[in-house]
């Protein structure tokens, strides 16, 4: 190389040059394109950490960091139902986690994700003869339960608008752990959010009359009738079903409300 006349290596030391006088421009550029986008990804605390980027490894990193997070994050749930069905239970745990600090945004995966864990991987345990008595498969099954539940929270913390988050963390307070009266508050707070189907508005006095309290059983069912504008009661979606009055006329019976107190006076 060092053979070249000068004029062919003033050539060459012009064109690299040229390259690295266009390239570091450029550079910078895709760098704060770089930096812009991780800013974006940042959503009450969640943000392409260091041990995010290991997780994911350097290729899917620089797909995120491109602009193109939605797309590695449908690319990790594939591996997701991959998992579930090897029945992977830690790698799937682990690989929603991704999901959910990828598109924090996206209620379905921590909606499925929760699901996953809570219902899926949860049962599961209970049926794993691999592990020696049935208080060690209900202690597996327990731990799944409370994973799902977390991710449930970790979704309501990023999404507390969401109706939706809001009411299926009531329905596993309610089919997973018989917890009624957690349940309760959940369903309420949906109830509070925008789009919440209205047979939701019920859900809460029901709950505290499966926990066997009464009166907080007909206070719910007082604050909903009261919450209620004179036009809405008399559209049929918000109407008691025979079912919602046989409840309540059993309950004002119960505690002896009086008749001129009487949620639905005969």
């Amino acid at each position: 190389m060092t053979g070249l006349p000068l004029h062919l290596r003033l050539r060459r030391a012009l064109l690299v040059a040229l390259i690295l006088g266009l390239w570091a421009p450029a550079k910078i550029v895709w760098e704060l394109q770089i930096a812009g986008r991780q800013n974006q990804l940042r959503y009450q605390g969640v943000t392409l950490t260091r041990h995010l980027r290991d997780q994911l490894g350097q290729g899917l990193s620089i797909g995120v960091l491109s602009g193109m997070g939605n797309v590695v994050a449908d690319f990790v749930w594939l591996e997701v139902t991959v998992a579930w069905e090897n029945e992977e239970w830690f790698r799937m745990g682990g690989l929603i986690n991704l999901c959910t600090a990828l598109q924090p945004r996206f209620i379905t995966f921590w909606d499925m994700g929760a699901w996953q864990l809570a219902w899926n991987a949860s049962v599961a345990a209970t049926k794993d003869l691999s592990l020696p008595n049935p208080l060690r498969r209900e202690k597996a099954s327990r731990f799944w339960i409370d994973q799902g539940l977390a991710i449930f929270k970790r979704g309501i913390e990023n999404n507390p608008e969401s109706w939706r988050l809001w009411a299926d963390t009531g329905w596993l307070y309610e089919q997973r752990l018989g917890d009624y009266r957690m349940a309760a508050y959940y369903y309420g707070e949906a109830v509070k959010r925008p789009n919440c189907p209205t047979f939701y508005e019920r859900f809460p006095a029901i709950m505290y009359g499966l926990a066997g309290d009464d009166r907080e059983a007909y206070a719910a069912w007082q604050a909903l009738w009261t919450r209620l504008t004179p036009e809405q009661r008399s559209q049929i979606q918000h109407q008691p079903t025979p079912a919602d009055l046989a409840k309540i006329r059993d309950l004002e019976t119960k505690l002896s409300i009086p008749k001129e107190k009487r949620v639905f006076p005969n």
